[in-house]
């Protein structure tokens, strides 16, 4: 509201002696103000303070917020309020103890456990022994580095890595197959070839579990014959797996990768790669 006051004079209401009039403004001079040098607020700020004066004195005080802020605070709260057990498995939540939700479901199918979807001590306990074995920090939570290797683990089936002093030689030994198996790829065939200028299907699957640690014989029956022979089934990645003819007689060899799908140097003009059993004619073989 506006302030009315009554104009007085300015000899009548203060009593000193007389000053020379360059000395100092008089009249309506004395009741100006300075123009601020400072910026005006911006219009979309986010909220606005208003202050009224009243004559009699008193003052009132209102805050205004935008529709904006609003929406942001709102969508923030919604954000935060879904529970990390169920965000999505490409997020890579950090989950902890006690959380829940189908994506504590997928860690748990990962680390071979009964999926109950509850982060409790025995995920804990098996999460913290998948780390060790792959070299990572034994946190018992699921940073990145950790989802990185179980979505890894998932989708090739195989659990500890050849860190791990509870993973069992036999796992370990799968591990080292699969990783020597994986860096030959695009390796060319060559009929009779045992080293990595060149592979046929024997000498690709010997090389390979010679990398690991273990010698095969040199033709596909023969390894064939060296080998304990288990059902599909039963069957793990870093396995041998044998292809029979008709008769029985086996006539190509390539490492079991999980999924259907093995490594193997296939024929003249094909380099090493992984790709799928094209056939139910099959035996599996473990050393």
């Amino acid at each position: 509201m506006p302030v009315t006051a009554r104009r007085t004079s300015l000899s009548r209401a203060v009593s000193q002696p007389a000053e020379s009039s360059t000395d100092r403004p008089i009249g309506r001079t004395l009741a100006k103000h300075r123009k601020s040098n400072r910026p005006g607020a911006p219009r979309a700020a986010a909220a606005v303070l208003t202050v009224g004066l009243a004559v009699g004195g008193g003052a009132a005080l209102s805050v205004t917020t935008t529709p904006t802020a609003q929406a942001a605070t709102s969508s923030t709260t919604a954000a935060t309020s879904v529970p990390r057990g169920y965000w999505s498995i490409p997020s890579r939540p950090l989950l902890r103890f006690r959380d829940r939700g189908p994506t504590v479901k997928y860690v748990q199918k990962a680390l071979h456990l009964g999926p109950d979807g509850y982060f409790g001590n025995s995920t804990v306990r098996i999460l913290k022994k998948f780390q060790t074995s792959w070299g990572l920090k034994a946190t018992g939570y699921t940073d990145k580095k950790t989802w990185g290797r179980l979505t890894w683990a998932a989708k090739h089936k195989v659990l500890y890595g050849p860190y791990g002093k509870s993973s069992g030689s036999v796992g370990t030994f799968r591990t080292k197959v699969l990783r020597e198996a994986a860096k030959l790829k695009g390796t060319p065939y060559r009929y009779g070839g045992t080293t990595s200028r060149g592979f046929d299907c024997s000498g690709y699957t010997g090389f390979v579990y010679k990398k690991a640690g273990h010698k095969l014989p040199r033709t596909s029956r023969q390894q064939y014959s060296a080998t304990k022979h288990i059902s599909r089934s039963s069957a793990k990645p870093g396995d041998l797996v044998f292809f029979r003819n008709g008769g029985g007689g086996v006539y190509h060899v390539g490492i079991y990768a999980g999924g259907n799908m093995l490594w193997h140097a296939s024929k003249p003009g094909r380099p090493v790669a992984k790709a799928k059993i094209w056939t139910s004619s099959v035996a599996f073989g473990r050393i």
